[in-house]
């Protein structure tokens, strides 16, 4: 036991280094991932250009993901993450309404910054929203707190009507989702010519308050 208890330090200080040595494999192939797949697209790149790309085997990649389903999984968690890394809800100091237009804008606004300048990781994420990959359908349900929280908040003010949030939530992401799910924002601006994504907003949030009807 008193051997044990000794040696533990130095067990807990090799532990660390094999972590750190596994988050730094995984974050090179993620990395590799992504550029190979922002030049020639998800479609056209395997496990072996990725390894290839890093000087080493097709099962090293494998030993720390499992499928290249898994590795793109992780990829998108990736990009949605580095895209939106202040996924929250925001200052407390504003309103609900406004600070639910500034997250929704600041959500398309993101999007559409990857489908012009990144457009093969952009066909990715499309693929993980319409195929609701896990890293994709953890993103929708992060929105979907953030937002529930936001009309918690808004109800405890007074300045939105008593209502259940989280289903108030659902019908605000499901109502804006031409601007945020990338298999719908394609097509915003060329089916929706006469409203912006900043009216749609405005008009979604307006079913939040006094007097709206039910969702």
């Amino acid at each position: 036991m008193l051997e044990s208890d000794h040696c533990r330090p130095g067990m807990t200080s090799r532990r660390r280094r094999r972590q750190e040595s596994r988050e730094t494999s995984v974050a090179r192939i993620l990395g590799a991932a992504e550029t190979l797949c922002a030049i020639h697209g998800s479609a056209k790149t395997n496990v072996c250009d990725i390894a290839s790309y890093l000087s080493m085997s097709p099962a090293n990649v494998y030993r720390f993901f499992p499928s290249k389903l898994a590795l793109y999984d992780a990829l998108v968690a990736r990009v949605l993450e580095d895209t939106f890394p202040a996924t929250r809800s925001g200052s407390d100091r504003k309103l609900s309404a406004a600070t639910l237009r500034e997250f929704f804008g600041g959500l398309h606004r993101g999007f559409l910054a990857l489908m012009r300048d990144e457009e093969k990781l952009f066909e990715l994420l499309t693929i993980a929203d319409d195929e609701h990959w896990p890293a994709f359908e953890a993103h929708v349900k992060r929105v979907r707190s953030i937002v529930a929280e936001l009309v918690e908040a808004g109800v405890r003010e007074g300045e939105f009507r008593q209502q259940d949030s989280l289903r108030a939530a659902e019908c605000l992401c499901t109502s804006t989702a031409a601007l945020w799910e990338p298999k719908a924002i394609k097509t915003f601006h060329l089916r929706r010519s006469l409203i912006t994504p900043e009216e749609l907003i405005s008009f979604s949030i307006e079913a939040l308050r006094n007097g709206a009807l039910p969702c």
